[in-house]
């Protein structure tokens, strides 16, 4: 047996990472709400085993939307995540295996009798314009290539066989979609729901064009990932995936879509004519769980599936920055709207490299970052009580700040302003980036350097408490 949404499951069990809600919750009324609570009071999974209105179906929420629960399930912990996973990305991608059958293929609905309103699809927000999937790995191939591209974004339920899309402006799913309205031919899709968080990982990492994420997918979980052909789509999905939706999404047709609750928070941002899906199939486990990816909010699923791989990204991007740079880690913010504020913990060697830092976190493959700070090597860049320390007593504002103007932003950040028409498809702002110099002088400047360490409470680094309790 491979590595599943269900293995998985029990893997948080065995942690005490989740928490199992026997009682009635309704999709459509509080499901997102008590999801959202079990993570930011308890950080704990939730799963749902009495769906109101939906007989039979269990469902699961934050599976994977926490740092701790994301690195169990690839056997590390948060603080060996970046080292593991830089020795995961040498491995490349490994080649799927493409299967007669599997578990997903147990049900099949195909025309008529698709029905979208089936499955336990769940409202995230108060702001939202109904029901959302929001875990669904979408996959696309590539016309001139063949080769297949997966990507996450927001679904729309709309009608028994049709949800709306919203493609990111300029990302791999959009050059795509764009080959196919030259072509002026709709564009197979299928999208896979539930499934290791692996899966989810990959789909939300930034790999170059022509790679696979579900061959990387096979590379993180240490053998090649099982496929099945689609029933009216010339796709492969995985086999062990809990759902797959498919369809196609017609060239040039648009309609509202949204307000939905992205994960800045807010829920305007992106709303307005977007392109649609069509369904044309669904396959699924006879048992299925549907998975409740909770978007909008900090924190949500979204936020720790776009900060987690974009650490490792920065990671890579900075350390050769001026040809080396004495790196430890990467803090892509959780709480901070969808890693729109990014910390890099390093230690400066010279002056000027803090800003060729900083100004190389700000013009990365992502277009999240708006905020960049730098800290020293003794400032733990996942605690927020020290960074803010950090900051109130190591920077000097107009000495350590700066601010680019005329920057290309991120669609959903409304704090931005549009150049293009609201409501069309795409979005594209224009705004600005901050870096924030929070370090310590350089090591080539040792006694101005000793003049900022830091003392520590008397006994604390030798005694613990408990051992007194």
């Amino acid at each position: 047996m491979g590595k599943d949404l269900r293995s998985f499951l029990k893997q948080l069990e065995e942690a005490d990472m989740i928490i199992d809600i026997e009682k009635e919750v309704a999709p459509g009324e509080n499901l997102a709400g008590l999801a959202w609570q079990g993570e930011n009071r308890f950080e704990k999974a939730t799963y749902f085993k009495n769906l109101k209105g939906f007989p039979g179906w269990t469902a699961v929420s934050y599976a994977e939307a926490n740092r701790k629960r994301l690195a169990l399930s690839l056997d590390t912990t948060s603080r060996d995540f970046i080292p593991t996973m830089r020795e995961l990305l040498k491995k490349g991608p490994t080649k799927k295996e493409l299967q007669s059958t599997g578990p997903v293929k147990d049900m099949i609905q195909v025309g008529e009798a698709v029905n979208l309103y089936d499955l336990p699809i769940h409202t995230m927000s108060n702001m939202d314009a109904g029901p959302y999937i929001g875990s669904g790995m979408a996959v696309i191939k590539d016309p001139d290539s063949g080769i297949q591209n997966v990507s996450l974004h927001r679904h729309q339920l709309k009608a028994k066989n049709k949800l709306g899309v919203l493609m990111h402006p300029g990302r791999h799913m959009d050059m795509i979609y764009k080959k196919y309205e030259q072509r002026k031919e709709p564009m197979p899709v299928a999208m896979a729901i539930g499934h290791h968080p692996a899966y989810y990982l990959t789909t939300c990492w930034t790999f170059p064009f022509d790679v696979d994420e579900f061959e990387m997918a096979g590379s993180f979980l240490g053998y090649p990932v099982p496929t099945v052909k689609c029933e009216t789509q010339d796709l492969e999905v995985p086999a062990e995936a809990e759902i797959i939706i498919e369809g196609y999404i017609p060239p040039f047709e648009r309609e509202e879509e949204g307000p939905f609750a992205e994960h800045t928070g807010y829920a305007k941002a992106g709303a307005g004519k977007n392109p649609y899906m069509i369904v044309t199939a669904i396959t699924r486990r006879k048992d299925a769980i549907y998975y409740a990816l909770q978007g909008g909010k900090p924190i949500a699923s979204s936020q720790i599936l776009d900060g987690m791989p974009m650490e490792i990204v920065l990671y890579e991007r900075i350390k050769d920055v001026g040809g080396f740079v004495d790196i430890h880690d990467v803090n892509a913010i959780p709480c901070a709207g969808g890693s729109h504020i990014i910390v890099v913990q390093f230690t400066p060697k010279i002056q000027g490299e803090v800003k060729d830092v900083l100004l190389a976190t700000l013009s990365s493959p992502y277009i999240h970052p708006k905020i960049a700070i730098a800290v020293d090597d003794d400032v733990d860049p996942h605690d927020l009580k020290e960074l803010f320390w950090s900051i109130s007593t190591r920077v000097n504002p107009e000495r350590d700040v700066f601010i680019v103007p005329g920057t290309h932003g991120h669609h959903l950040d409304q704090s931005l302003p549009l150049i293009t028409v609201p409501g069309e498809f795409p979005q594209i702002r224009r705004g600005s980036v901050m870096g924030i110099d929070a370090t310590k002088p350089p090591t080539s400047m040792p006694e101005e350097r000793d003049a900022f360490t830091r003392s520590h409470a008397l006994g604390s680094d030798k005694f613990d408490i408990k051992d007194f309790m």
